[in-house]
C-alpha cells in the first residue's frame, strides 16, 4: 500500500482509476513539488499575457530594495529568471543531503523561519556562474513567486485562482499559509487526485483546456524541453524530462512523498500518482520501475 491512489487519462477519458486504503475520489493529497509546475504554468501566463517581458529578465530589476545584496557579489547580477527555473542560479544550496522528514534539512529550516524567504534566499552566497550547474532549489521558487507578484500587482494564490484553477475548474483544495510569506510556490498544495492529473492533461493538450487556452503551446514547448542535464533526468523550467521506454520524452512534475503527474506527449496519456512515502524509507523497487511497468502496459 505505497500509493494511495493513482489515474490514467487518455485524453479526457479515464482508462484506469483506483484508490488504496481509505482514499475516496474527493480526498484532498498533498502533492508536494508538484507545485513547482503549476508556478512553472503561472509564469507562462505572466509572459502570455506581457506582465513579464521574457525569461532573460534580471532578477536584481524586480529587487531594488536589496541592491546591496547584489553589489556585494556580482554574480548575482546576472541571475535572470530563467535560471531560477531551470535550478541554476548559482547560488549555494544543499536540499537533499538531509531528508525532508529531518529537522536540518535546507528547504525545512527555511519554511519555519519567520523572516522573507525570498530574501533569505537571495542572501545565499553565490558558488557558482549563473547558468552553469545544476542545484535543486525550493526556495528559487518563491523567488519566482516574487516576481510574479510584482509584475502582476496580485498575491500569488488569487492570480493562480483566476489564471488556473479557475479555467480548469479546480475549486477545493488546501494551500498551506505563514503569515510572513503566504502560500509557498514550492509546495504546500493538497489536490484531489483528478484535480492535480489537470495540471499534466493541460500540458497534454499544449495549453489548451475545453475551448479556452489557458497558457500558450509556446510555454508548453519551452518550459518542458530538456535543457539542464541532472545526475538522472534532464530538468526544464520547473518540470522534469525523461524518457519513455521507446525513447519518447517523458514529461513529470515530481513532489516528495512519492507524488507524480507523468505526460506521455507523443500518446496523450496523463498518469497521476499519489503517495504517502512521508519518511526515507527506501521502497524495494522505485517509482521509475513502476511508471515503466504502467507505460508498457497501456495499448
Amino acid at each position: 500500500d505505497v500509493y494511495k491512489r493513482q489515474i490514467i487519462y487518455h485524453g479526457n477519458r479515464i482508462l484506469f482509476e483506483r484508490n488504496y486504503g481509505f482514499t475516496q475520489t474527493s480526498t484532498l493529497h498533498p502533492i508536494s513539488s508538484v507545485t513547482k509546475s503549476l508556478t512553472s504554468l503561472a509564469v507562462g501566463v505572466c509572459i502570455d499575457k506581457g506582465y513579464i517581458p521574457s525569461l532573460d529578465v534580471k532578477v536584481k530589476d524586480y529587487f531594488p530594495e536589496y541592491e546591496k545584496i547584489f553589489q556585494a557579489e556580482p554574480l548575482k547580477n546576472e541571475m535572470t529568471l530563467r535560471h531560477l527555473l531551470n535550478q541554476t542560479s548559482g547560488l549555494e544550496w544543499d536540499e537533499w543531503s538531509i531528508h525532508y522528514s529531518y529537522a536540518g534539512n535546507a528547504l525545512i529550516e527555511l519554511s519555519h523561519s519567520e523572516y522573507s524567504w525570498a530574501y533569505q534566499i537571495l542572501s545565499l552566497p553565490s558558488v557558482t556562474t549563473p547558468g552553469d550547474s545544476f542545484n535543486y532549489n525550493s526556495g528559487l521558487s518563491e523567488v519566482i513567486k516574487e516576481i510574479i507578484c510584482r509584475s502582476t500587482g496580485m498575491k500569488f494564490k488569487p492570480f493562480v485562482e483566476q489564471h488556473l484553477f479557475k479555467p480548469l475548474n479546480i475549486s477545493t483544495y488546501h494551500w498551506d499559509y505563514y503569515p510572513v510569506n503566504g502560500e509557498p510556490a514550492w509546495g504546500g498544495l493538497s489536490l484531489t487526485t483528478r484535480d492535480m492529473a489537470k495540471i499534466g492533461l493541460l500540458v497534454a493538450s499544449k495549453g489548451r483546456w475545453r475551448d479556452s487556452i489557458i497558457v500558450s503551446t509556446q510555454w508548453i514547448e519551452e518550459s518542458t524541453e530538456p535543457i539542464v542535464k541532472t545526475p538522472k533526468q534532464h530538468f526544464g523550467l520547473h518540470w522534469w524530462v525523461g524518457q519513455q521506454p521507446d525513447g519518447n520524452p517523458l514529461i513529470y512534475a515530481a513532489g516528495y512523498g512519492d507524488q507524480f503527474v507523468y505526460i506521455l506527449p507523443n500518446r496523450d496519456i496523463v498518469i497521476a500518482i499519489n503517495g504517502r512515502n512521508f519518511t526515507d524509507h527506501k521502497w524495494n523497487k522505485d517509482q521509475e520501475d513502476l511508471i515503466k511497468r504502467i507505460i508498457l502496459s497501456i495499448n
